[in-house]
C-alpha cells in the first residue's frame, strides 16, 4: 500500500506538468485521481468488497496506462518527430 500511496501523490501533481503543453490530457486525467483518492479512502475505511477493490484497481491500472502515454506525448513524441524533420528535411544546394 505504501507504494500505492506514494504513486497517488506522483499522480496528483501529473496534472500541473502537463497543464502548460497538454491542458485537454490534465483535465482528463482529472477523474482517474479522483478514483484513486476514493479507493484509498474507502480502503482506509475497510469498506471495500471484491467489487469495489475490482473497480477500484481497474481506474488505478487506467491511471499507469494514461501516465505512460502522457509521458510518451509530453517527452518522446517532440524527439521523435524532431528527429524525424531531421531526417526528412530538404537538403539545401551547395551554391558556390
Amino acid at each position: 500500500m505504501d507504494v500505492f500511496v506514494v504513486y497517488l501523490f506522483i499522480a496528483t501533481a501529473t496534472p500541473l506538468f502537463l497543464w502548460p503543453e497538454r491542458k485537454r490530457l490534465a483535465i482528463i486525467h482529472i477523474p482517474f485521481i479522483v478514483g484513486m483518492w476514493a479507493y484509498f479512502l474507502l480502503y482506509l475505511s475497510g469498506s471495500l468488497n471484491f467489487i469495489d477493490h475490482y473497480v477500484l484497481n481497474m481506474i488505478f491500472v487506467g491511471n499507469v496506462v494514461f501516465a505512460h502515454i502522457a509521458a510518451f506525448l509530453i517527452y518522446a513524441f517532440p524527439i521523435i518527430k524532431r528527429e524525424h524533420e531531421k531526417k526528412h528535411a530538404p537538403k539545401s544546394p551547395i551554391i558556390e
